[in-house]
């Protein structure tokens, strides 16, 4: 008779324990699945797709370990086998990749930020009154070796000792660190050894100017922004759904292509860009790549016309075929820090003879529009990802309030204590 009871008291137990590990089970991978996807929700809505693939490269090289990360590694393999097909929209990105060597130019644009303490204005810089001075930097030239020569006082001809001195043998190269990067070909083109001028200064923007071809100029803009960090600026850059919505004149702006090669950070992108009336809109497809250097703590983004056969010119629109761009952000402290300078030099043909003060409406109007428009949208994203963190996290903690508060969630050794006093009462009723 004892024995049949313990017996049946094994069997009960039994199935009551399973059962109540199995609800168990099936309570916690439900949370931890909802979780999953809650996370993957917000991330992708704050970062993005691009984001997101950073993410995961980021925890796959330094998580996964082996044999996992040689299972990987074999996939990675088979993809690189199928790269050539990944091309096969007619971008071919082992020969249009923008080189790393193009943010050699940025060199004295360095120099400029980290001398802002000291700097000093000419003549000409005061004469526009101009907040800074760039002239004095980055008119200086050198002769071969690395012998600084004083830039000309006047725009005579250069004195013997100058004849032989350029700026462009003042360049340096920056050194990056870019070991897991590819290095890329295509070089920017662009007039060194001309001389930069003031141009104007307006709120926090100072910009100069530089003449590559007659009547065409190239412009530097430089600008401080105390309450912005570096990573939230360079998304707001390279975000082309975020762009849409803040960018009013961008009427046209697709991801063309990006490059499949790990950590180039290069894309292919086709941009519609708004003119006033009475001027047909110009419109770009150009590439598009960017370098963040921790042990520089700086952030790199180079841009430059190209082409593409499924993008041709189309007609009422002007296509801009010499254009590029480079811009240096340095974080006052950290990329995650409100804080930075930056320094944007660009130039574009528009294609056509355009009269002088259309040209200065552009840029004297338009540009400082944009790049505040940029800063705001900057501020705005900053805010609403604040904003969805608080949301997450506060959805976390009610997950968490509903799955404790449930007392049929609670622990299956609880759930087992509890069958077993109610086995215990009613052997007493017997």
């Amino acid at each position: 008779m004892l024995l049949n009871r313990l017996v049946l008291a094994i069997k009960n137990q039994s199935r009551e324990t399973l059962r109540a590990w199995g609800y168990q089970c099936e309570s916690i991978i439900a949370q931890r699945s909802r979780r999953v996807q809650q996370l993957f929700s917000f991330y992708q809505s704050v970062y993005g797709t691009q984001g997101l693939k950073q993410l995961w490269r980021a925890y796959y090289r330094s998580e996964i370990q082996p044999p996992i990360r040689g299972i990987m590694l074999s996939a990675v393999g088979l993809m690189g086998l199928n790269m050539k097909h990944l091309g096969s929209d007619g971008f071919d990105w082992s020969k249009e990749r923008l080189a790393l060597s193009n943010f050699d130019l940025c060199q004295r644009d360095i120099d400029f930020i980290n001398t802002l303490s000291v700097n000093q204005l000419c003549e000409r810089c005061q004469a526009k009154k101009m907040k800074y001075c760039y002239c004095m930097l980055g008119n200086q030239r050198c002769r071969k070796g690395g012998i600084v020569v004083p830039p000309p006082t006047s725009d005579q001809m250069p004195m013997k000792e100058e004849q032989a001195a350029s700026i462009s043998n003042c360049q340096k190269a920056l050194d990056l660190d870019a070991r897991s990067a590819p290095p890329g070909q295509v070089r920017i083109q662009s007039e060194e050894d001309r001389n930069w001028e003031p141009y104007f200064s307006k709120n926090e923007f100072s910009i100069w100017r530089r003449e590559e071809r007659s009547s065409l100029y190239s412009y530097k803009v430089y600008a401080r922004f105390d309450d912005i960090t570096a990573d939230d600026f360079l998304h707001v850059q390279t975000d082309l759904d975020y762009r849409r919505q803040w960018d009013d004149t961008a009427l046209r702006l697709e991801l063309i292509s990006e490059d499949p090669v790990p950590n180039s950070n290069s894309h292919l992108i086709y941009w519609e860009m708004q003119w006033p009336r009475l001027f047909a809109n110009r419109d770009y497809v150009y590439c598009r790549r960017y370098h963040k250097d921790d042990s520089k703590n700086m952030i790199f983004i180079c841009s430059r016309a190209a082409k593409h056969t499924t993008y041709p010119t189309i007609s009422g629109k002007v296509r801009v075929t010499d254009y590029w761009s480079l811009m240096v952000i340095k974080p006052f402290r950290g990329f995650h820090e409100p804080g930075l300078h930056f320094v944007l030099t660009y130039f574009d043909d528009p294609g056509i003879p355009i009269p002088q003060n259309i040209k200065s409406w552009v840029t004297q109007k338009q540009m400082p529009e944009f790049l505040t428009k940029m800063y705001v949208a900057t501020k705005n994203y900053a805010c609403s990802r604040a904003i969805k963190m608080k949301d997450m996290f506060n959805s976390f903690t009610l997950i968490n309030d509903e799955y404790t508060a449930n007392d049929q969630r609670g622990s299956w050794l609880g759930s087992l204590s509890r069958h077993r006093r109610k086995l215990n009462d009613n052997e007493t009723e017997r």
